[in-house]
């Protein structure tokens, strides 16, 4: 059985976890030009949400789990988001410009990559938090 009076809160950490986490990787994406530097950030919102679900004692296994993922995914989630509306923004400027532009598209297997990544992430921040 759940405990919703211990999940609740820990559930709202989270989210609000994510959300800040999410903003943290827009302006790295936005901002940055140098190499891969969300990779920081993730940690760093890996290891908040660590903290945070650690305080959380009396949670199993699989609430902590589902807390974490949910912050992880609100993240990612955000960041996608800015991605789309950022390469939407430079794809209509050089369009505009006369240059054209080859549609292409991600190949298939990033975005179950990515889901498997967030998943394996969440679930061993959960594991070492509980």
């Amino acid at each position: 059985m759940i405990d919703v009076s211990a999940s609740v809160p820990l559930l709202t950490r989270a989210i609000v976890v994510g959300a800040l986490g999410g903003a943290g990787l827009i302006l790295t994406q936005v901002y940055s030009r140098r190499g891969p530097l969300v990779f920081p950030v993730y940690g760093g919102i890996l290891a908040t949400l660590a903290l945070i679900t650690a305080r959380f004692s009396t949670v199993s296994f699989g609430t902590a789990f589902i807390a974490v993922l949910v912050g992880m995914t609100v993240a990612s989630m955000l960041a996608f988001a800015s991605v789309l509306a950022v390469g939407g923004k430079r794809r209509r400027k050089l369009l505009a410009s006369g240059r054209i532009i080859k549609r292409e598209r991600p190949p298939q297997w990033a975005l179950p990559v990515i889901a498997l990544s967030l998943v394996a992430s969440s679930a061993a921040v959960a594991f070492l938090a509980t």
